[in-house]
């Protein structure tokens, strides 16, 4: 151009590329300066001006040096905006006025401007006497004086309404920091889901990809989703980075990386922010409600580091895992008694410890419900806590309206999650709501697609819909991620008792107790053995269950079950009576066909009622 062309990079490079043979266009726009070019950066370029070292995210808001955020106030950061908007030119004392003051702020603005100049200087390490970036025109105002990248044009939209953000690879050299790296990555989902809108996939499907050497296409087109982040995390001390890419899927497209490093104390910022960036690379729009309901930092971190232990071991769901869980979540507390949290982590855990049937219900379910109150008290708005304490309405008091509405609390604080959705198809489903419970569940499964324990658990939701044959057919999609997954095999056998396939309901549940050694898996074996005609087996098994009940906890449900399947109606029903004063949550499973046989004896109808399940 002639020496009398107008430089304005940013909106001259729109406008020529939309008018290339009008310079009149081009030169009345550019003389809108200010905000105008910040529209056309922020809407119409990439969002990210480099220059040196440093990257200016224009639509995130964000200054980052090699990668890593650095802190910038926003009249210093507005003014780096403007002018980078004009590199090489003068912005004048003025312009930066009306941009950052209004006529009707009534400020100090000699002060306010040379605060913010000095502290943009202090932020890029830039001198007045020798400068690199920021020149001052005496009288007059500022020059941005390094080499801006040039800007190059947006490539077409890309539609992104679904993510899964795949396991973290652990580089800190220490396998003994897994428990870290996978905290790391449910952090982070967490993070995402909490304030973009769009779907995010859950944690337990994402973790079967862990060490995986699979393509970022296929694992985005088994989970369903339209963009990868995958990424890394180092831990050393007290500091932790985290490097992270996004990929779309559809076209193993890079879309974005960064690096991002804090003190332990800081890493919800960290992950917070990581969150926001991702949401406006992808431009989601970001919740500020749901993004102002931030998780709590504890006081001490090695709480929260003990947090991230107790839920790496909850999540292996074993008995013996559990209760490893359950010490870390109480180290939790003892470091920091006011982090709501731990409260809510160990009030799940010991719901788990109840489902498993290891302890007597009072033991478990009563510490459960102190500890879901108390993350209530710290912190109403925990959707865990709000979980944990559906599950106690619904597996120890019975209180069907308190559970759904704690269920429904639970969806409205936390969408996103897999496990509320799930926590409120059981309910409908218990409460014989099975078209609603349908529903709900295959939201969850949206969530969480290729998760063993939930296409297991629609087996069992199905199953009560008397749906035998797509029960079977979740169930055995849950066998192909896990064939040692000993619950979808009892949910199976069921489906399969209900189809007259006796022979291979004793086989399925054979596999299962040889996979698992609780009561649970030996009374309905015992059952299978007796509805087969194997009353010797079933004698037997009944046998070691009462032998193994001086040992250790043995429900007298499970008692019940063996006798209703040797037709033993009088000890079937003192049994279940024994159940329902102990509050063996199971008893609520007279609602499922097994126990059809014994719904015309008006003990049934009786325990129903008391109960509160639907008598139909």
């Amino acid at each position: 151009m002639g020496s009398g062309a107008v430089q304005c990079p940013a909106s001259h490079f729109f406008v020529t590329c939309v008018f290339p043979n009008n310079w009149l266009i081009v030169r009345v726009l550019c003389r809108f300066r200010g905000m105008l070019s910040l529209v056309f950066l922020t809407v119409f370029m990439q969002p990210l001006i480099r220059f040196r070292e440093f990257e200016l995210n224009v639509r995130s808001g964000e200054l980052l040096r090699q990668g890593s955020r650095v802190k910038l106030q926003n009249q210093p950061f507005q003014i780096l905006a403007m002018l980078l908007e004009n590199p090489g030119e003068v912005v004048t004392r003025e312009e930066l006025r009306k941009r950052l003051w209004p006529e009707n702020t009534f400020v100090d603005f000699d002060r306010g401007l040379n605060k913010a100049i000095s502290g943009l200087r202090w932020t890029l390490k830039d001198r007045v006497s020798k400068p690199l970036y920021i020149e001052t025109v005496p009288h007059r105002g500022y020059r941005f004086i390094a080499k801006v990248a040039d800007p190059v044009s947006s490539p077409p939209a890309l539609r992104v309404d679904s993510l899964a953000v795949l396991p973290l690879e652990n580089l800190s050299g220490d396998p003994a920091q897994e428990y870290f790296a996978d905290g790391m990555t449910e952090e982070l989902i967490c993070a995402v889901a909490r304030i973009a809108s769009l779907r995010v996939i859950s944690r337990t499907s994402v973790m079967t990809f862990k060490g995986a050497r699979r393509s970022v296409p296929d694992i985005a087109k088994e989970l369903h989703v339209d963009a990868i982040l995958e990424g890394t995390v180092a831990r050393s001390g007290e500091k932790v980075r985290i490097t992270a890419q996004l990929i779309y899927a559809a076209e193993d497209r890079h879309l974005w990386s960064g690096r991002y490093e804090r003190d332990l104390s800081d890493i919800l910022q960290l992950q917070t922010d990581l969150a926001q960036s991702i949401a406006s690379q992808i431009h989601k729009v970001v919740d500020p409600e749901r993004a102002a309901r931030r998780v709590e930092m504890p006081v001490n971190s090695q709480a929260y580091e003990a947090c991230l232990k107790g839920n790496y071991f909850r999540d292996k769901m074993t008995p013996d895992d559990l209760r490893k869980s359950v010490a870390f979540f109480t180290q939790a507390i003892e470091l920091d008694p006011g982090y709501a949290r731990a409260y809510a982590d160990l009030s799940q855990s010991y719901v788990f410890l109840g489902i498993f049937g290891v302890a007597r219900p009072r033991e478990v379910f009563l510490k459960a419900r102190s500890n879901a109150l108390k993350a209530l008290e710290l912190d109403d708005a925990s959707a865990a806590a709000h979980n944990a304490l559906a599950l106690i309405h619904i597996l120890y008091d019975w209180d069907w309206a308190s559970a759904e509405a704690e269920c429904r609390r639970a969806v409205d604080l936390n969408p996103q999650a897999s496990v509320t959705y799930a926590h409120f198809a059981d309910y409908l489903s218990i409460r014989g709501r099975h078209d609603e419970a349908i529903a709900a569940f295959a939201r969850a499964l949206e969530l969480d697609p290729i998760s063993r324990v939930f296409k297991g658990h629609f087996g069992l939701i199905l199953h009560r819909a008397r749906r035998y044959d797509e029960s079977i057919a979740q169930c055995r999609g849950a066998l192909e991620i896990d064939p040692t997954y000993a619950n979808a095999l009892w949910f199976m056998a069921l489906s399969l008792e209900q189809q007259g396939e006796l022979a291979e309901a004793v086989a399925t549940l054979q596999r299962a107790v040889s996979l698992s050694k609780g009561p649970h898996f030996r009374a309905l074996l015992g059952r299978a053995y007796a509805l087969s005609g194997d009353r010797t087996k079933a004698l037997e098994i009944l046998n070691e269950l009462q032998e193994l009940s001086g040992r250790m906890y043995v429900s007298a449900f499970d008692l019940a079950v063996v006798h209703a399947g040797l037709d033993d109606r009088n000890s079937a029903f003192q049994f279940l009576e024994e159940a329902y004063q102990q509050r063996v949550f199971r008893i609520i499973e007279l609602i499922l066909p097994m126990f059809d046989d014994l719904r015309p004896d008006p003990r049934w109808g009786d325990l129903v009622r008391r109960i509160g399940l639907p008598n139909g």
